[in-house]
């Protein structure tokens, strides 16, 4: 028996050294790596920078000087009034630009020119968040994978000491054939836990645009979980990383640019004109005029008001949803932190003296049950809970890195 024992031991070394040269630990190097690389591919995030760029080309149509206009009429009289008075009419007429109109207009299209760009962060980020949480269960299908070979070889030692003794002539064989069904289910739980990593890696291709069969090497997520933020921290760099609130923020100076807008549109309009008449016979001019012309706004001044106020109003909604946005994302924050602290905690406990109680235990089952003193059903539900408390050690680090992932597009590093 302690020949089974031996050789499981070195196949068990081999493995994991065969594992450690193809395998790659999904630190914070790789998960940059694969945001990146969505934030370039993913079509929402491409998208979020043709809208940024094309915010950007609308500073740019902004007109100080509206059209001008010019105008030809022609004199239909008697050749004598014609040629006193001339018969061909040229006018050209200017309007004057607004005070300050040109500036707010401007003002407006830049702000929301910067809206866009956070707004193309926000998709950027969620592709690559996406891509991330991908790689995540990915990482966990590998763990549990090769906590389930392990298992699978560890039931192979046991069926094999169970068949030994029953080969024994006061020995039972009811163990052996409990073991080889436990081993038979094994095997069916480890076939569907590698179908399903095809399955994570495909989503995972399909994330970052990539073939949909392209491999992956096995992923290990991290042996320790990684410190947690504080949450107070993170909730004081909202206003300034977020790029949700810095879009609304940039949303609320456009909603100012307007209101200003609204003021300057009550003033009235201003347009110079020259008008000149010549003589289709002899091509002289008989006489030419300069005028200037203003609206009178104030015929319509409470409609102008009325605007002015609408625009007031939308402006105050405005700074009133930034702070609503912020404290929504706050409110997340904590979310995220408290799920990141709590899978840690739980990670460093079922890997520290759960987990070795959970060892000692079956291994005091084993030498029980090889000197019959134990019942095969107490080795196999030691076996189980060793490799609960295994799984959910790793279970608890993938839910820490999700958290964190979705702290990250929460407030990311700039």
């Amino acid at each position: 028996m302690k020949f089974i024992v031996i050789l499981l031991t070195g196949s068990l070394a081999s493995t994991f050294a065969l594992q450690a040269q193809v395998s790659r630990t999904l630190d914070d190097g790789l998960l940059s790596s694969l945001r990146s690389e969505a934030a370039r591919r993913h079509p929402s995030a491409v998208a979020g920078k043709y809208k940024a760029l094309a915010a950007s080309q609308d500073v740019r149509s902004v007109r100080l000087w509206n059209d001008p206009m010019v105008g030809l009429g022609f004199m239909a009289a008697s050749q004598m009034m014609r040629a006193d008075d001339g018969d061909i009419m040229v006018s050209f007429e200017q309007s004057l630009p607004k005070p300050g109109m040109f500036d707010a207009q401007r003002s407006k299209i830049q702000a929301m020119g910067r809206a866009e760009k956070e707004n193309a962060k926000t998709s950027s980020l969620t592709a690559g968040a996406e891509a991330a949480r991908s790689a995540i269960e990915l990482a966990l299908a590998d763990e549990s994978i090769t906590l389930q070979q392990s298992q699978l070889t560890w039931l192979t030692a046991m069926t094999d000491n169970a068949k030994q003794m029953a080969a024994n002539p006061m020995g039972s064989s009811t163990d052996a054939l409990r073991m080889e069904t436990e081993l038979a289910k094994e095997q069916q739980m480890l076939d569907a836990a590698r179908r399903t990593r095809i399955g994570y890696a495909q989503k995972l291709n399909i994330t970052l645009g990539r073939p949909l069969d392209s491999p992956w090497p096995d992923l290990q997520l991290p042996s320790k979980p990684p410190p947690v933020p504080v949450a107070k921290a993170e909730i004081a760099r909202i206003p300034y990383v977020n790029p949700k609130v810095r879009a609304m923020k940039e949303m609320v100076g456009a909603a100012n640019a307007e209101t200003r807008m609204a003021d300057r549109e009550r003033l009235p309009e201003i347009a110079v004109g020259v008008d000149t008449r010549l003589y289709s016979g002899t091509g002289d001019i008989r006489s030419t005029t300069f005028g200037v012309k203003m609206s009178l706004p104030w015929f319509n001044d409470g409609s102008y008001q009325a605007k002015i106020d609408a625009a007031k109003s939308r402006e105050i909604a405005a700074g009133r949803d930034v702070e609503a946005m912020r404290r929504e994302i706050a409110t997340m924050v904590v979310s995220a932190t408290t799920e990141a602290g709590n899978a840690a905690a739980q990670a460093r406990a079922y890997s520290g003296d759960i987990h070795d109680k959970a060892l000692k235990a079956r291994q005091t089952t084993e030498a029980a049950w090889i000197s019959s003193k134990a019942p095969l059903t107490d080795l196999l539900d030691s076996s189980r809970t060793l490799f609960t408390i295994r799984l959910e050690q790793r279970r608890m680090i993938a839910m820490q890195l999700a958290a964190l992932e979705e702290l990250h597009t929460l407030v990311p590093n700039r």
